[in-house]
C-alpha cells in the first residue's frame, strides 16, 4: 500500500519508510522485545496458515479501505490545516515566516487527529480478527472483542479481588476466553493506573502491567467473598504491597512457613496454604519477568512475584509485566499481512500467554483436595 491510483506518492505510504515495524514491549524490555519463539510444527504453522487465509484476505481488503479513506482525508484535512495556519500568520500576525510555520504546524496537527484515532482502530480489529482464529486452533480459547472486555474487568470486579490501590483507569489490551481441565478460564493482559482523586493528572508511570488469569469453577460461582486469601510478592512496589492494608483495611497473617513468609505478605485465611499449594508458586515464579521499574525484561524467575487471590471455586493470578505497547502487534494498516511473519510472532506470544494460564493451573490443582 503505496498510494492511491491516479494520485501520486502518499503521505502514510512516505511515513512508512520512516517508522519502524512494531513487535512490542509487553514481553521483553522496552524497545528490544524478546526475540519470536515459536514452538509450532511444520504441519501446526500450515493448519494455522489455511485457517488464516480467508481472515487475511478480507483484512487486507479492509486496510486497504481504510488506507484509502485516511489518505483522502489527510490531504483534505491536511490542505485546510496548512492554509488556515498560513492565512493567519501571514494576514493576521503580519509575518510570512509566522505564517509558514503554522502552516506546517497545522498539517502536522490535523496528521496526528487522523492518523492516531484510524491506527488505533485497524490495530484493535486486526488482533482480534487474528486472534480469533489463532488463539481457538492453539491454544482452544476465544478471543473476546474489543468492546467487551472493559465490562468482564471492571471497577467493580476489580475492587471486590482487594488486590489494587484505588483504580482510576483500565486498559484491557487482549483477553482470551474458554475452558481448561473442567475450569472457566480468562487471561488477559491488563493495564492499571492508579489514583483516587479525579483531581490528579495521570502520568505512564501510575500504574502498573499484568497478565491477569482467572480460574472458575463453574459450580462455584456466586460463592462467599468474604472468605478468601491473598498472596503477594514481598518485592512488590510499595503502592501495591500495602493495598490490602491501606485500602480494605485487611490484617497480615502468616502461613507458618518462614521461608514463604520471607518472598510473600498473606492477608486473609491462611489455611488454604498448605505445603502443596505453598509449593505451587514455583511455576508461578518460573514465568514472572519484570523488573521492579515496570519496564524492563530480567531472566525467567526473577522478576517481581505474582499477586494471588483465593477463594472457593475462584483463582485470580496477577503477574506483573513490563510496559504494553504491541505485543499480539500487527503492523500498521497502511502494510499489508503478511502470514509468514505474523503467525510466528502471533504463535510465540500466544505461547507466553499459555505458559502464564498452565502455571495459574498448578496452582489450582494443588488446591484441590
Amino acid at each position: 500500500m503505496t498510494g492511491v491510483k491516479g494520485r501520486g506518492p502518499s503521505i502514510l505510504g512516505t511515513l512508512a519508510r520512516f517508522r519502524a515495524r512494531p513487535r512490542g514491549m509487553l514481553f521483553g524490555t522496552l524497545g528490544n522485545p524478546r526475540p519470536v519463539g515459536t514452538r509450532l510444527s511444520g504441519a501446526e504453522i500450515r493448519a494455522v496458515r489455511e485457517r488464516l487465509k480467508p481472515t487475511l484476505i478480507r483484512l487486507n481488503q479492509q486496510r486497504q479501505t481504510w488506507f484509502e479513506a485516511t489518505e483522502n482525508q489527510l490531504r483534505l484535512k491536511m490542505g485546510a490545516a496548512a492554509l488556515a495556519g498560513l492565512v493567519l500568520g501571514w494576514f493576521g500576525m503580519g509575518s510570512v515566516m509566522i505564517g509558514l510555520a503554522l502552516m506546517v504546524g497545522g498539517a502536522f496537527f490535523a496528521f496526528l487527529m487522523s492518523v492516531t484515532k484510524t491506527d488505533e482502530t485497524a490495530r484493535a480489529q486486526t488482533k482480534h480478527a487474528v486472534l480469533a482464529e489463532m488463539a481457538d486452533e492453539l491454544l482452544g480459547l476465544i478471543s473476546v472483542p474489543p468492546e467487551a472486555r472493559t465490562e468482564a474487568l471492571s471497577k467493580e470486579v476489580v475492587e471486590r479481588w482487594r488486590l489494587l490501590p484505588p483504580v482510576r483507569v483500565i486498559t484491557v489490551d487482549d483477553r482470551l476466553v474458554g475452558e481448561r481441565d473442567g475450569f472457566d478460564v480468562a487471561v488477559s493482559r491488563v493495564g492499571f493506573q492508579f489514583g483516587g482523586s479525579s483531581n490528579v493528572e495521570l502520568t505512564q508511570g501510575d500504574g502498573m502491567v499484568f497478565v491477569v488469569v482467572e480460574i472458575t469453577d463453574p459450580g462455584a460461582r456466586g460463592a462467599d467473598e468474604d472468605t478468601f486469601t491473598i498472596v503477594l510478592g514481598t518485592d512488590a512496589p510499595a503502592m501495591l504491597r500495602g493495598a490490602p492494608r491501606l485500602t480494605y483495611g485487611l490484617a497480615e497473617a502468616e502461613s507458618g512457613d518462614a521461608g514463604f513468609d520471607a518472598r510473600y505478605s498473606v492477608f486473609g485465611d491462611p489455611a488454604p496454604l498448605s505445603k502443596e499449594v505453598r509449593a505451587a508458586f514455583a511455576p508461578l515464579e518460573a514465568v514472572a519477568r519484570c523488573d521492579k521499574t515496570g519496564t524492563r525484561d530480567v531472566s525467567a524467575g526473577g522478576g517481581l512475584r505474582p499477586v494471588v487471590l483465593m477463594r472457593p471455586g475462584h483463582l485470580v493470578v496477577m503477574t506483573p509485566v513490563p510496559v504494553f505497547d504491541g505485543a499480539l502487534e500487527p503492523p500498521p494498516y497502511w502494510e499489508p499481512l503478511e502470514p509468514g511473519t505474523l503467525i510466528a510472532a502471533f504463535a510465540s506470544d500466544l505461547a507466553i500467554l499459555d505458559d502464564h494460564l498452565a502455571a495459574a493451573m498448578a496452582l489450582r490443582a494443588a488446591r484441590r483436595p
